[in-house]
């Protein structure tokens, strides 16, 4: 079984288990692994149980990975021993999982017996998980991205001189999205215009990164987060709009940033268009 030859600390504090895998998250080497929808303590013993499970399906014509490591020691007292006298004996040793983490990986076999292998490999983890296939970089990068919320940096799509902002409150909603008007903060601005760095402004979201869904299936989402920035009336404070935003716009109306714009999206399927801002 996995074990470390020496750790720094013999007795390590108890930690936690909240929030997502940021590392590790990701099949790096093979082409179909195992990921934890939840967080938990994964023993030594229950990595080589699952690692023997794989290890027959995959034989000699594949090849398998496990991305985990048991270097956490947990420690155990006696049983009926007095309170106090410090913590006990450590006892074995856990991988600290976390949401989203890929603890095996296989490559070399067709999908239909990776599925098999990984589903009896499940019955051997004691947590939930899923089977998950390598994806390219187009569709990782997509994975990752969530809406505008507030700390997310958008470009600024106007000519107004600022060049970036950080969103700190979205008007109405927690997430925002196309047309959503938010406040927020300009992080970068050119020298010796009316927007200066740290104001305070209003804008509008006029692209995301994250897909919007159409009544009619489509999707459509943009290679930026970019907004305008608009006084309280909701009437953009530039005299140009730089790059294509969305027919949302006008149904939410805001048709005068959508008349300053030169494209907008309107009836067919876009994706992964990059426009560069300039003032």
């Amino acid at each position: 079984m996995l074990s470390p030859k020496r750790s720094k600390h013999r007795k390590p504090h108890r930690g936690r288990l909240n929030g997502q895998a940021i590392r590790g998250n990701l099949i790096s080497f093979g082409d179909y692994g195992i990921q934890a929808k939840q967080p938990s303590w994964i023993t030594s013993r229950q990595i080589e149980s699952g690692r023997r499970v794989l290890t027959r399906y995959v034989r000699r014509t594949g090849k398998l990975w496990i991305r985990i490591f048991p270097d956490k020691a947990i420690t155990k007292r006696p049983a009926e021993t007095r309170i106090g006298s410090g913590k006990g004996a450590p006892e074995y040793w856990v991988a600290v999982v976390y949401t989203g983490t890929i603890l095996f990986e296989l490559c070399g076999i067709s999908e239909s017996i990776a599925r098999q292998a990984i589903k009896i490999a499940a019955s051997k983890i004691p947590i939930k998980v899923q089977f998950v296939k390598k994806c390219s970089l187009f569709s990782i990068f997509f994975n990752k991205i969530t809406m505008i919320q507030p700390q997310t940096i958008l470009n600024v799509a106007d000519n107004t001189g600022a060049r970036k902002l950080i969103c700190i409150r979205v008007l109405g909603s927690k997430r925002a999205q196309i047309g959503s008007t938010i406040i927020a903060v300009v992080k970068e601005s050119l020298p010796n215009i009316s927007i200066q760095r740290s104001e305070l402004v209003r804008a509008v979201v006029v692209r995301t990164r994250k897909e919007v869904q159409r009544t009619s299936g489509r999707l459509i989402r943009f290679y930026e987060n970019a907004a305008v920035i608009v006084n309280k009336d909701g009437n953009p404070r530039g005299s140009r709009v730089f790059g294509p935003v969305a027919r949302e716009l006008r149904d939410k109306n805001l048709t005068k940033i959508v008349s300053l714009a030169p494209e907008v999206i309107s009836s067919y399927y876009y994706i992964d268009t990059h426009y560069e801002t300039t003032s």
